[in-house]
């Protein structure tokens, strides 16, 4: 930014001594002179709201980047406790559209979005969900089911086989009351409960060791990983 206003400050200065040199205001007659000096005036006005805007905008996605890699970081870091077996791969987004991390193990293949929101999450009895007892600005549950089917579809055309994917929202720094039942096929819970979750044959498909490492393998084709990302 202070390059970016130095810059600004000598380009100014070029163009008003360029400006000055064609148009010399002290030769003009007065009433010219002051339309010329306040027209002046009112487009640096609108260029500088326009530069405030902008920056504005490049903060804000900045504080959200930030807010989703501290939660998405939180859960990585809760995922770290997983026994062998397990295979984590992270950093999935830009390729797999809503999905932080992707877990296959013998208890399934897990797909998880992380979500930084905050206060209370509940069950609308709609499929959809509650933040703070208000619909949050994009239906959660309806988004994820996509990105689970469209994960699923891919994964089959890889591996050729049909293996059922179970969606996770996980929420680091909210209380969640949704019951799995109320949510459709996409479970919410907090990080804290995730490793058991995962853990638990309950809502498990299980695996061979040959399927954990075929679905591993097609994921990270799909997310087009290559040696800077790692599966633990």
């Amino acid at each position: 930014m202070l390059v970016a206003f130095v810059g600004i400050a000598a380009l100014s200065a070029i163009w008003g001594f360029a400006l000055g040199s064609v148009l010399p205001l002290t030769r003009l007659p007065w009433p010219v002179a002051v339309s010329i000096l306040f027209l002046a005036l009112f487009l640096a006005f609108l260029i500088g709201h326009w530069a405030t805007q902008k920056m504005d905008a490049v903060d804000r996605e900045r504080m959200s980047w930030r807010k989703g890699a501290t939660g998405e970081w939180l859960t990585a870091e809760a995922l770290k406790s997983l026994p062998d077996g397990f295979a984590v791969i992270h950093d999935v987004t830009k390729k797999l559209g809503n999905i932080d991390h992707v877990i296959v193990g013998p208890t399934g293949v897990y797909v998880i979005d992380v979500k930084n929101w905050k206060g209370s999450v509940k069950a609308d009895g709609k499929g959809e969900l509650l933040l703070n007892g208000k619909p949050a600005d994009k239906p959660a549950i309806k988004s994820m089911l996509r990105a689970v089917m469209d994960f699923q579809n891919k994964l089959k055309a890889l591996t050729e086989n049909d293996y059922f994917v179970r969606g996770l929202l996980v929420f680091p720094i909210a209380y969640v009351e949704a019951d799995f039942a109320s949510t459709r096929l996409i479970h919410c819970l907090r990080d804290d409960r995730l490793v058991d979750y995962i853990q638990n044959k309950t809502f498990a498909q299980s695996l061979s060791s040959d399927d954990v490492d075929r679905i591993t393998r097609a994921t990270l084709q799909l997310a087009g990983m290559d040696k800077r990302f790692a599966s633990v």
